[in-house]
């Protein structure tokens, strides 16, 4: 190997000039054969006169030319129809300057004119011929150091990528594979020939390609296809029993997006199982609600606040409060949105929603038209083990703002809330239910206090799509917790969109949600993203079932049996209310509930028995408390009369 890169070494400062050499040769040479072809071989006698006074002026106009097209340069291995045009435009311009040249110099007079018709062709001809050579050359090497036992593939995709993918085949032999033919979904494609290489069928047609030409692989570029359709390509391959591989767009290949990820990106809409829902329509409606507004945000720096944040300062508020205690998450979308949005009055801020003081002066300071509450606590499992801060963060920080709200008479809050309040099997959903019932409380206060409640956001960092990637690129396993687990799935904008849509819709105690069609089974979605991959499930990726965690369900709701679901101005927006409970036993729940939390340790046991009676509909696993003496609850209770 050094031998044979010392020697490229040795050639590589030597090889413009065999290239100018060599094109150089050429030139007297086409001219010299434009004469034979015109006395018909006869004797130089007839016309060595002529050829001798002007083939120094053609060198001359040729190569002014070649230099200035940039002949001089470039891989004649990788020759293609760019190279031929650059030819073409060389030898038509340097053969018009040699005839303006004979013209003045010399004159027509004796000189035959058929020459210089033949001359330029020869001359294309021998300049592409030679660039031509040596790319066959080149090929033909490599072919014979090429190892046996090449594998005969079928490109899926008779596109730009699969033209690409076809030439890089025949550019790098090393690869060892031979294609046998294109298949694409275009039925007026069929029977053509691209690259010298036909159009055999369609997609469905790859089962009887596969046993007739002895397929080995199959080669999947169709990077612009939807999801459900590489879904069925992906089947139809996997029954025919035939290996598989999706190749990447190109522009995926420059930004870096390829085999750590998958070998073709996959975009969260396309796991949906569901048309994406438009809220191009609401444009107008979110303008009204924002435009030359003060806006404020908590929990900026998170998956959902942030692109709460992206999406409000589109519309042009008269000033965007992004309120967050994690720093770098604030420093970034900060930087972001300064950048997008010189004009904004952005006003970036560390705090926490505990602090009473802070909020309260932030309140008086800018006094704000909506607070969007996206700061939570989100993740089940951890939550399970530290209740007491889960009911801190997200039920007594809400009660602290939501308090402050309405003393300083903000005219709307819109909290964040989560499918999993709906007969919460977790603290985390608990705590977002028993969040949702105290805003109710408030139905006298100036302030309309609004909940949106949606499922899983694809997408977001706490989502498992991230996390199977990551698993993927490490080699496996993937992890899922149950092989029928489903959830409800959105994306960010989505769940954005939604938010903001219900500050807009809501009077003030309701619980919006959307309509996301059916859940999705989290095992399907390793699968497909396993197999985007490139990559065979069980067979190349293992997919471990870990078992449901402490928490989790193996099927999340939006509501449950006895909810009232009304229709909303927006057709896959649904409203909810309830109101059947009593707002003021409830409201001294929280409070006796508060000052528990105030001590430094209180009881996880304590805390779940509350949880419980708070939420009469939850259905907590309270098993390995069992074993545990719950102390007796004091908590006051108000007249139900």
């Amino acid at each position: 190997m050094e031998t044979e890169a010392a020697t490229k070494d040795f050639t590589l400062p030597f090889r413009r000039f065999f290239i100018i050499a060599g094109q150089t040769l050429l030139i007297p040479l086409a001219y010299y054969c434009a004469f034979l072809l015109r006395f018909d071989f006869a004797y130089p006698e007839l016309w060595d006169d002529i050829y001798l006074k002007t083939v120094p002026l053609l060198i001359v106009c040729r190569l002014v030319f070649f230099y200035y097209i940039d002949l001089f340069s470039g891989w004649w291995r990788y020759v293609d129809f760019e190279d031929i045009v650059k030819i073409g435009t060389a030898v038509v311009f340097s053969s018009l300057l040699f005839i303006a040249c004979i013209l003045f110099i010399f004159g027509f007079e004796g000189f035959p004119r058929s020459v210089l018709i033949v001359d330029p062709v020869l001359m294309f001809l021998s300049l592409c011929g030679i660039r031509m050579a040596a790319r066959f050359l080149r090929q033909y090497i490599e072919r014979r150091r090429a190892k046996t036992g090449a594998k005969r593939v079928l490109i899926m995709g008779a596109g730009n990528t699969g033209v690409t993918v076809l030439k890089e085949i025949k550019n790098s032999p090393v690869l060892n594979l031979i294609p046998v033919g294109f298949a694409d979904d275009d039925i007026g494609k069929k029977g053509f020939r691209i690259k010298n290489l036909a159009v055999l069928g369609t997609h469905e047609d790859i089962p009887a390609l596969v046993r007739s030409y002895k397929v080995d692989e199959v080669l999947i570029a169709i990077p612009s296809a939807p999801y459900h359709q590489i879904r069925k390509i992906l089947d139809i391959c996997e029954s025919a029993g035939v290996a598989y591989r999706t190749m990447p767009g190109i522009s995926n290949i420059i930004s870096g997006r390829t085999f750590i990820t998958s070998m073709r990106d996959v975009h969260p809409e396309e796991l949906l199982g569901r048309p994406k829902v438009s809220f191009e329509n609401e444009k107008g409606r979110l303008q009204g609600e924002i435009e030359g507004k003060c806006i404020f945000v908590t929990g900026a720096g998170g998956s959902i606040g942030s692109e709460l944040c992206r999406q409000i300062a589109r519309f042009k508020p008269a000033c965007l409060v992004m309120y967050e205690r994690d720093e770098s998450h604030l420093f970034y979308i900060d930087n972001e949105l300064r950048k997008k949005h010189p004009e904004l009055r952005l006003l970036s801020i560390i705090g926490d929603i505990l602090n009473r003081d802070k909020f309260a002066h932030l309140l008086t300071t800018y006094q704000p038209d909506c607070i969007y509450h996206a700061a939570a606590y989100k993740h089940v499992p951890l939550m399970e083990n530290q209740p007491s801060e889960a009911l801190r963060n997200n039920l007594i920080g809400t009660k602290a703002i939501s308090e402050l709200a309405v003393q300083f008479e903000v005219p709307k809050f819109v909290f964040i809330s989560t499918d999993k309040a709906v007969n919460p099997s977790s603290v985390m959903g608990t705590s977002k239910r028993m969040t949702e019932k105290l805003l109710q409380t408030y139905s006298a206060a100036p302030t309309q206090f609004i909940s949106v409640r949606f499922g899983n956001v694809i997408g977001s960092s706490g989502s498992v799509i991230p996390l199977f990637k990551k698993q993927i690129a490490e080699g496996g396993p993937v992890t899922v917790t149950h092989p029928d687990v489903t959830r409800f799935l959105m994306t960010i904008p989505e769940a954005v969109h939604l938010v903001l849509l219900a500050g807009s819709l809501g009077n003030g105690g309701e619980i919006f949600l959307l309509d996301m069609g059916k859940p999705a089974r989290i095992a399907d979605l390793a699968k497909s993203l396993i197999e985007l991959s490139g990559l065979k499930p069980g067979k190349d990726i293992a997919i471990n079932y870990i078992g449901l965690r402490e928490g989790e369900k193996l099927h999340e709701e939006l509501y449950w049996e006895g909810e009232d679901i009304f229709p909303t101005a927006h057709e896959k927006i649904r409203r909810l209310d309830r109101t059947d409970f009593n707002h003021l036993h409830y409201t001294i729940q929280v409070q006796e509930l508060e000052k528990l939390l105030s001590s430094e340790h209180p009881a996880d046991q304590t805390l779940f028995k509350i949880m419980c009676e708070m939420v009469p509909e939850n259905i907590l696993d309270l098993k390995r408390f069992e074993k545990k003496t719950l102390p007796r609850l004091t908590l006051a209770k108000a007249s139900q009369e």
